[in-house]
């Protein structure tokens, strides 16, 4: 159910306008940042690969899903083609949105989850590292919580280890990097009920701890041309970050779950 009134602007429904571009939670500036690398860049499809593998576990092809958070979205448009043809997205910029269409996704949302118009209204709300932006991360979970019905689902994914902070996080307005269990308790807290939880990225953890020594976070206000920091990778490094986490994904079942780059976890309401 929508509760609130929005206005339509190319296709997209626009419930909160107030919205600026370069929001404390998240800059769209980087938007364009993603939009250029997430099709080749070996985390992003590493990424939207081992989510859709998980997803397939445990969530039916024909869940109404919404994605909060979807950026340009990328993932959105990858789980469509990969057969679960219900998918909306939800986004804070419109510029994402923008990209999003492009992409084929129809159904976009322009608002804040904050101040979510939907009730009851979903099989499956997906957040996608979305959760780490928010200052107020139990209202946000409060709110996923309110727009799904009956027993449906929650997916997140997350940055892990706050030893792997490092001047990245900051630039993209990250609040806090998760722990498995401290995000187990965040959930549950607020009436959800674990399906699973796995850390990934766990095979490359060494180099993303060797990152945040060489990119340490020097506790100043991110400058404006930092949002448009190169994040592509050398072909041949990004070929070979990409072979050894797709093997990770093939994996994961057999590794220790005990870190991990990011953590996913997939929760029902109770």
């Amino acid at each position: 159910m929508i509760t609130k009134k929005y206005k339509e602007i190319n296709n997209i429904k626009i419930f909160h306008d107030d919205i600026h571009h370069n929001h404390q939670d998240y800059n769209a500036q980087g938007l364009d940042n993603l939009f250029r690398e997430e099709e080749k860049h070996f985390w992003f499809i590493s990424r939207k690969e081992f989510i859709c593998q998980e997803m397939k576990k445990f969530l039916p092809l024909s869940s109404t899903i919404i994605e909060i958070g979807a950026g340009t979205g990328n993932v959105a448009r990858f789980l469509k083609q990969n057969n679960y043809l219900r998918m909306s997205v939800g986004e804070m910029h419109h510029s994402g949105l923008q990209y999003a269409r492009s992409y084929g996704i129809e159904a976009c949302y322009q608002f804040d989850l904050l101040r979510t118009p939907f009730i009851n209204e979903f099989d499956t709300v997906c957040m996608f590292d979305v959760l780490e932006h928010i200052e107020e991360d139990d209202n946000a979970i409060q709110n996923t919580h309110k727009m799904l019905k009956g027993h449906g689902t929650i997916v997140l994914t997350v940055p892990a280890h706050m030893w792997l902070w490092n001047r990245e996080d900051a630039i993209a307005g990250h609040k806090t990097r998760y722990t498995k269990s401290g995000l187990i308790h965040k959930l549950e807290k607020h009436g959800f009920e674990i399906i699973t939880a796995k850390y990934f990225f766990i095979s490359i953890t060494p180099l993303l701890y060797l990152r945040t020594i060489l990119h340490k976070d020097t506790k100043t206000a991110v400058a404006q041309d930092e949002f448009d920091i190169d994040i592509s990778v050398h072909p041949i490094v990004n070929k070979i970050l990409l072979f050894i986490s797709r093997l990770e994904n093939k994996l994961n079942k057999y590794l220790p779950n005990l870190f991990g780059g990011s953590l996913l976890v997939i929760a029902k309401k109770k």
